[in-house]
C-alpha cells in the first residue's frame, strides 16, 4: 500500500468516505434505486482496495492497516444493504458480510471507538437472520441481539431508544422460534423469555415516548407484540390491555403519517379485535373490527397489504356478527341488521376482490376464501332461500371455493331430508323445491369443476 502520508492514500480515503456518505443517504432515503446504486458503489470500492493484510499464523485482518476501520465500515454498509432483500440468498449474502465487519470491528477496539458501528452490525445481523425465519436463524438472532444489548447497556443515555429496540426485537424471535414437539416446560421457558424481553423494552422506551417519535412507534411495537404472545399464552384479558396500549400509541403517529402508518394503525386494531372477541368481549371486538376494516379500506389502493387486511377484518366482523346470530333469539329486533350487515360484507369484499383479478396477492385470495366459507354458512343457516345463488356467483374457478360449495350444499341436503316436508320452517313445499332447484344448478357446475360433494 502506498504511504499514508501521499496523495494517492489521501484520495482513496476520500473515495472511501464518499462511498460510505453515499451508502448513508441512500438508506435514508429507502429508495430502491439509490440503495442499488449505494450497493453497488461499496462493492465496487471494496474490490478496488488494496489487498488487505493479514497477520499470524490464522490470517486475521491487520488492525494496525490505515485503512482497516473504512473496510470494515465498507462490509458493514455492504451487509445492512443486503439483508434488508427480500430473497434469501441474498441476506444470506449480507449475513456474510455483516460477519467480516464484526470480525474487522472487534479487532479494532484499541485504536478506535467502534461501539456505534458494532452495535449497529450486531442489529442488522440480527433483523436478516430473523428474516430467514428457520429455527437455527431464529436462535441466532436471539444471540445477535444480546451482543446488541451487552454493548448498549453501558452506552450513553442516546442510544436507549437503540436498547429498546434491540429488546424488543429479542423477544420478538424468542417468540418465533417454535419448535415441533417442543416440551412444554421449554416452551414455557421460552415464553416467559419473550414477555420478559417485551417488558424491559417497555420500561426502558416508556420514558422516551413522549419526547422522541421513533421510541413512541418501538413502545406500540412492543406492547402489540406482548399482546400477542399474552394471547398465545392463554391469558385473553391481558393481552387484550397490551393491544389496547399499542392503538392507543400508535394514534397520533397515524394521524401525523401517510398511508404506511395508518396500515399499521389498522393491523393494530385488527389485533385488538382478535383479542377481544377470544377474551369474550364481542361489543369491543366488533368495534374494533369496523374500525380497521374502515382504515384498511381507505388505504387499499395506496399500501399493497391493506386489501389482504381489509378482507380479514370483514371476516373478522362476519365471525363475530355470526355469533350473535347464533345465539340471539329469532325475534330479536337488532337480528335483521345483523344479517344485513354481514351478508353486504361478504357480498361487497368478495365482488371488490374479483375486479382485482390476477392482481390480486396470495394473501388476498386466501382471505377470499375464508369470507366465500363464511358466506356459505350464512347463507345456509340463516337465509338458505339465496344460499344457491350466493355459491354459484362467487365460486368462479377456485377449487377451494368449489370444494366449500360442495360441502354446503350436501350438508343443506341433509338438512332437507331430516326436516319433515310438514316443517313450514323454509317457508313451506314451495321453498323447499325452489332451494333444492337451485343446490342442483350448484351441483352442475361444480360438476363442470370436476368437484363432487
Amino acid at each position: 500500500m502506498s504511504d499514508v502520508t501521499s496523495p494517492d492514500f489521501e484520495q482513496l480515503k476520500h473515495q472511501v468516505l464518499a462511498t460510505l456518505q453515499h451508502a448513508k443517504e441512500a438508506w435514508r432515503t429507502q429508495v430502491p434505486q439509490r440503495l442499488l446504486e449505494a450497493l453497488q458503489a461499496c462493492d465496487q470500492m471494496l474490490t478496488s482496495l488494496p489487498d488487505e493484510p493479514v497477520v499470524g499464523e490464522n490470517k486475521i485482518p491487520d488492525p494496525q492497516e490505515p485503512l482497516a476501520k473504512e473496510r470494515g465500515s465498507l462490509w458493514l454498509w455492504r451487509g445492512r444493504l443486503l439483508v434488508a432483500a427480500d430473497k434469501p440468498e441474498v441476506v444470506v449474502q449480507g449475513l456474510h458480510s455483516l460477519d467480516q465487519a464484526i470480525a474487522r470491528f472487534g479487532l479494532l477496539s484499541d485504536r478506535f471507538d467502534v461501539r456505534e458501528e458494532l452495535i449497529v452490525a450486531w442489529m442488522n445481523r440480527g433483523s436478516g437472520l430473523f428474516r430467514l425465519a428457520s429455527k437455527d436463524a431464529l436462535a441466532e438472532a436471539v444471540r445477535s441481539y444480546d451482543q446488541a444489548i451487552e454493548l448498549l447497556k453501558d452506552a450513553p443515555d442516546a442510544t436507549r431508544v437503540s436498547l429498546g429496540a434491540a429488546w424488543m426485537n429479542r423477544g420478538t424471535a424468542l417468540m418465533h422460534l417454535d419448535e415441533d414437539n417442543e416440551p412444554r416446560e421449554s416452551r414455557d421457558a421460552r415464553l416467559a423469555d419473550a414477555a420478559m424481553s417485551f417488558e424491559k423494552a417497555i420500561e426502558i422506551l416508556d420514558p422516551l415516548a413522549s419526547s422522541q417519535r421513533p421510541a413512541k412507534h418501538n413502545l406500540a411495537s412492543a406492547w402489540a407484540n406482548l399482546g400477542m404472545l399474552r394471547a398465545r399464552r392463554g391469558e385473553a384479558e391481558a393481552a387484550v390491555v397490551a393491544h389496547r396500549q399499542a392503538v392507543e400509541l400508535f394514534r397520533p403517529l397515524a394521524a401525523e403519517g401517510g398511508p404506511r402508518e395508518k396500515f399499521e394503525l389498522a393491523a393494530r386494531i385488527f389485533n385488538l379485535g382478535q383479542a377481544c372477541g377470544i377474551a369474550g368481549q364481542t361489543a369491543a371486538a366488533l368495534e374494533a373490527g369496523r374500525e380497521a376494516l374502515a382504515l384498511a379500506s381507505e388505504i387499499a389502493t395506496e399500501d399493497a397489504n391493506a386489501g389482504e387486511l381489509s378482507l380479514r377484518a370483514r371476516h373478522a366482523v362476519c365471525v363475530t356478527l355470526g355469533g350473535m346470530l347464533s345465539v340471539g333469539s329469532k325475534d330479536a329486533p337488532e337480528r335483521g341488521a345483523q344479517l344485513e350487515e354481514a351478508s353486504d360484507l361478504v357480498e361487497e369484499g368478495l365482488a371488490a376482490l374479483a375486479t382485482r383479478g390476477a392482481t390480486a396477492s396470495p394473501g388476498e385470495k386466501t382471505a377470499g376464501v375464508r369470507l366465500y366459507e363464511f358466506g356459505a354458512w350464512l347463507y345456509r343457516t340463516q337465509q338458505p332461500q339465496f344460499l344457491g345463488e350466493f355459491l354459484l356467483d362467487h365460486v368462479g374457478d377456485d377449487p377451494q371455493r368449489a370444494q366449500i360449495a360442495a360441502a354446503a350444499v350436501k350438508t343443506a341436503r341433509q338438512a332437507f331430508v331430516q326436516r319433515s316436508f310438514n316443517d313450514t320452517t323454509q317457508g313451506g313445499m314451495d321453498r323447499v323445491l325452489a332451494i333444492v332447484q337451485d343446490l342442483g344448478a350448484v351441483e352442475v357446475r361444480l360438476k363442470a369443476l370436476n368437484i363432487t360433494g
